[in-house]
């Protein structure tokens, strides 16, 4: 019998795509391939995203798309949030579906493709098998599921449920061997990142977690994604500015500055406490970038509310900013909530923020200027143009360092003086 073949389509955010990397790597276990072909793929595997309106649209066109491109006789498996969120309905709306893959289906996923495949064999990956599917030189270590927060405007621990930190020893071990593998930059994630295990002795574990996968991958970036600045502590801080292969970055979703926003959003801090955080990180490590997030146009936002954000998005000097405007999410607190704004409104703030943002970013790219820094190559642009990251740019959400030269290699370190800005990158020279 031929081995069967998969074609994957992941979508969504980070933490998706490293469950898209478990899926592919329980399909090797039983011998299926992977193409980049759909039509010429025995199993389809979609593994979608549920977030935001926008996501699930997207979702179902993949979904239906991929049943209309497959070749006759192929199977058609749908994973991921969506599919965790609107189980019932979607199997309603959608025969076409082989398979639906529910989050408690992952860990036996293997034995799900044998019921349809039944002459495949099993085998147990080791950890160096683990597949992956980001760029040879970079990777996502997917350190814990689900969330305890309850936001009021987030559906995430609605289908993810609660927070669920995987074991000290694994994470280390799967670092060891994106370290033997080569990886140069090793990305923490998980929904609440500094909560990491709390729920496994009551102590918060992300501080020594921190070190030991540095010291597990000594010669990688190590880069911590989506900390609260309420759990934030001083001993991650430490842990940070005490181990040299730890990128002085952090990405900590803020969402707002007014007090009482944040009390409506359901947040569990304020603005002193969080003000008083990134001072702390700024003393312990001069040089940090920081990648924030916020909302705008949150049920009940005063203006007097939102020229707060404005000026503390203002006076904080913030390296990356992103910004979303509310939207309704079925299910949620927010969603029920009274004093909706005006479409037009939040419309009108968020381009006034963003615009804010987008002048402060270019005067805040002068801080590079003349520097010379280590950077890894990502990518190639043009003939002779590279897009390069240096410690403080975070794959595919930050901007880049463009280095036109003939003598880069992707996937690897580099030596570039920064020259001067172009858009919202730098651009540099190779020393």
């Amino acid at each position: 019998m031929t081995a069967p073949k998969a074609a994957l389509i992941s979508l969504g955010c980070s933490k998706n795509l490293s469950d898209s990397e478990d899926l592919v790597t329980a399909l090797k276990t039983v011998g299926v391939g992977l193409t980049d072909q759909l039509p010429e793929a025995d199993l389809v595997l979609v593994n979608t995203c549920g977030f935001i309106e926008g996501a699930k649209r997207e979702s179902i066109e993949h979904i239906l798309n991929a049943a209309r491109e497959r070749k006759p006789g192929a199977k058609l498996f749908v994973a991921g949030c969506l599919t965790e969120r609107y189980l019932t309905e979607l199997q309603a709306d959608m025969p076409e579906v082989d398979q639906w893959v529910a989050f408690k289906d992952y860990d036996r996923f293997a034995a799900v493709v044998r019921e349809h495949f039944p002459g495949l064999k099993t085998h147990r990956a080791r950890h160096d098998q683990r597949s992956q599917l980001t760029p040879p030189h970079f990777a996502y270590l997917k350190i814990a599921e689900g969330c305890d927060n309850t936001c009021n405007f987030c559906a995430i621990p609605l289908f993810r449920g609660k927070h669920v930190s995987r074991p000290f020893a694994e994470l280390v071990e799967q670092a060891r061997g994106y370290a033997k593998r080569g990886v140069k930059e090793i990305v923490l994630i998980s929904q609440h990142l500094d909560y990491y295990g709390r729920d496994l002795d009551g102590r918060m574990q992300l501080p020594a977690l921190v070190r030991a996968v540095a010291a597990a991958a000594p010669k990688a970036w190590i880069r911590l994604h989506y900390c609260y600045p309420n759990d934030f502590s001083d001993e991650l801080i430490a842990a940070m500015a005490e181990t040299p292969n730890v990128c002085r970055y952090v990405d900590m979703p803020i969402q707002h500055a007014s007090d009482r926003t944040l009390a409506q959003m359901g947040r569990k801090t304020k603005l002193a406490h969080i003000t008083e955080r990134l001072d702390a990180l700024r003393a312990a490590m001069p040089d940090i970038v920081i990648r924030t997030t916020f909302i705008v146009g949150f049920p009940g936002e005063r203006p007097e509310d939102f020229e707060r954000l404005m000026t503390f998005a203002r006076e904080q000097p913030f390296d990356h900013v992103g910004a979303f405007p509310y939207s309704d999410e079925e299910g949620t607190t927010a969603a029920q909530m009274p004093g909706k704004l005006p479409a037009r409104t939040i419309a009108s703030r968020l381009r006034r923020f963003t615009e804010q943002q987008s002048r402060l970013h270019i005067e805040r790219l002068a801080r590079w200027q003349g520097r010379e820094l280590t950077v890894l190559v990502d990518a190639q642009r043009d003939f002779g143009v590279f897009a390069c990251r240096h410690s403080g740019q975070a794959h595919n959400v930050d901007n880049v360092t463009l280095v036109e030269s003939d003598r880069l290699e992707v996937g690897q370190w580099a030596q570039v003086r920064v020259t001067g800005t172009q858009g919202v990158d730098l651009v540099g020279t190779a020393v």
